[in-house]
């Protein structure tokens, strides 16, 4: 008897054509990871495997549509599916489940919520125009919609509270603030990003700079990271003044929102409070020069693109917009995520 070949066989590759169209799907997988977010399923799964019949009990899904869902879902490993039939959490999933230190379960939710959704619908009339998909759709800018919609704003927080817990790890374990006595995070939202680098940094205190319906939800996350002692919160618009004096000034994910003259108004406020040497970390996803590189800066843009009046920069970008008002960049930090620190001195 021959012996049997236990090599694989080379697998077919995909026609460009078939890769092309897999691509322009990719929003049906965006949607199904939202939904399984908003059922909960993983934190359903935390404890062992369940059948579809168990956990469409325990979603009050509909039990057939609840598995075409997972069985899409673990095609592309999002989902384990045993050989008894029993669904588990895979490596990625694990991240869907709400109570992980680093649960990216609100962000999922928020992607696909009618907000972004509807307004990445009509990306098409932004790149016509240059008009923002998202005021084009709703009427009005996104942080204006938020501030008289309590509901999604708190989606669109927690949202961001998850993207910090990804990276607030990576940036304070990158960066030296050892020798900064006061840190301060400019609309730091809930502040755990300025929580994570306090607890780096016991010696040093914190202010949290935001909205004023948008600090009154810091209270629980700076408590249950043992910092509400070290953070003073004060509340105001970036765009009036920021009337805060520290040694580090932290901005994550701000200036990406704003277009240029916008983030001159919020840098030029800052440069008024900043004395000369006081520096500025942005945490922003800094796009590459070269067009070719693949990137989630890129992707992001898009995101931006829709969404509000900003974009994703370049370095030289970032070092134009800091000339301007009267800081200086000095370094480009990778951290280890997909994101970067800019660093600049005011000068």
């Amino acid at each position: 008897m021959d012996a049997v070949s236990l090599k694989p066989e080379p697998q077919p590759q995909m026609p460009p054509q078939a890769i092309l169209t897999q691509m322009a799907m990719g929003f049906i997988v965006s949607q199904a990871i939202s939904v399984a977010a908003k059922l909960y399923i993983a934190d359903h799964l935390k404890d062992g495997g369940k059948t579809v019949s168990e956990l469409a009990e325990l979603t009050g899904a509909h039990e057939p549509s609840l598995y075409r869902l997972l069985r899409a879902l673990t095609s592309v490993g999002v989902f384990r599916r045993d050989a008894d039939g029993r669904y588990r959490n895979s490596t990625l999933s694990e991240f869907l489940r709400s109570d992980h230190p680093e649960s990216v379960r609100a962000a999922a939710h928020m992607i696909c919520d009618r907000e972004h959704w509807q307004a990445h619908g009509n990306m098409l009339e932004s790149v016509r125009t240059g008009v923002t998909a998202f005021d084009y759709t709703f009427g009005k800018p996104i942080f204006q919609y938020y501030a008289e919609n309590p509901e999604p704003a708190k989606i669109f927080d927690d949202a961001m509270t998850g993207f910090s817990r990804g990276i607030s790890g990576a940036v304070a374990s990158t960066y030296d603030f050892s020798e900064a006595k006061i840190i301060a995070d400019i609309a730091g939202g809930h502040g755990f990003l300025l929580a994570t680098v306090l607890k780096s940094n016991p010696a040093a205190k914190g202010i949290l700079f935001d909205q004023p319906q948008v600090i009154a939800g810091a209270d629980e996350v700076l408590a249950a990271e043992g910092v509400a002692g070290r953070v003073e919160k004060v509340s105001g618009d970036f765009f009036v003044s920021i009337p805060v004096e520290a040694d580090i000034y932290l901005l994550k994910f701000i200036l990406h929102d704003w277009n240029d003259a916008q983030s001159v108004a919020i840098l030029g406020n800052l440069a008024k409070s900043a004395k000369p040497g006081a520096k500025v970390l942005l945490v922003e996803s800094v796009v590459e020069e070269d067009d070719s590189v693949p990137s989630m800066s890129k992707i992001m843009d898009l995101n931006m693109l829709a969404m509000t009046s900003g974009k994703e920069r370049t370095a030289k970008e970032y070092a134009d917009l800091f000339e301007k008002t009267g800081f200086k960049l000095t370094r480009v930090i990778q951290t280890p995520s997909p994101m970067q620190i800019v660093e600049a001195v005011r000068v």
